[in-house]
């Protein structure tokens, strides 16, 4: 099996030694590189493909303010030129984000957000989580994410057909991972709970959809 390689954006040196080491620890055989400055990530992307990136939003300025501009700016290239290529967000402030909900809306990738105030464990979790193609991000910025054409697709197949993940798969000629991924990203798009039983969490999905009319029985 090929070992997970990593790449972290973040212009605090020792920041990013411990990220590299946090990695390290949860997965021992992964290669992990750090770069300091975001407008260099397109280049070192050239010639070294991660499995995940994980990306700081604010980078200091001339001025000694820091500014979400830089980190903002990274995201929008990898959304363009690297549509399925795992993100995960780490900083203090993931509200941030705003300005690219609607490319978050559609990327493909795994893409998550960890608050920099919360413990360590939540920083392993998100790496696992985006790893694993999921979608995790703030819930105040669920009202500016937008559901695809394939996951409203998909929603309609599950609600309205009452089709079971394999045969939603069949249906739209991808695969069974695809299509529960698909459904993890509705439930977080849709703000339903991700720990209740899975007939429980699928009836919340498709009660919600129906309270804000994307499905009609």
């Amino acid at each position: 099996m090929e070992h997970l390689r990593f790449l972290i954006v973040e212009d605090h040196p020792e920041m990013a030694r411990n990220n590299c080491e946090w990695l390290q620890k949860t997965y021992p055989e992964a290669h992990c590189e750090t770069i300091e400055n975001p407008q260099l990530v397109g280049e070192k992307l050239k010639k070294f493909t991660p499995d995940l990136v994980v990306v700081d939003l604010l980078y200091g300025q001339n001025s000694g303010e820091q500014s979400a501009e830089p980190g903002l700016n990274l995201l929008r290239y990898i959304f363009g030129e690297y549509p399925g290529l795992n993100i995960m967000v780490y900083s203090s402030e993931p509200l941030l984000l705003s300005p690219v909900s609607e490319m978050i809306s559609r990327h493909e990738g795994g893409f998550v957000t960890v608050n920099k105030m919360d413990r360590r464990i939540r920083f392993v979790e998100g790496v696992k989580s985006a790893l694993q193609g999921e979608l995790k991000i703030p819930r105040e910025l669920r009202g500016l994410i937008k559901l695809t054409d394939r996951e409203r697709e998909i929603l309609e197949l599950l609600c309205k057909d009452s089709l079971t993940d394999q045969a939603v798969a069949d249906r739209i000629h991808t695969s069974k991972k695809t299509v529960q991924n698909s459904i993890q990203r509705l439930k977080e798009k849709m703000g339903i709970p991700l720990d209740e039983e899975e007939t429980n969490s699928r009836v919340a999905l498709c009660m919600e959809a129906m309270r804000k009319k994307l499905v009609s029985l």
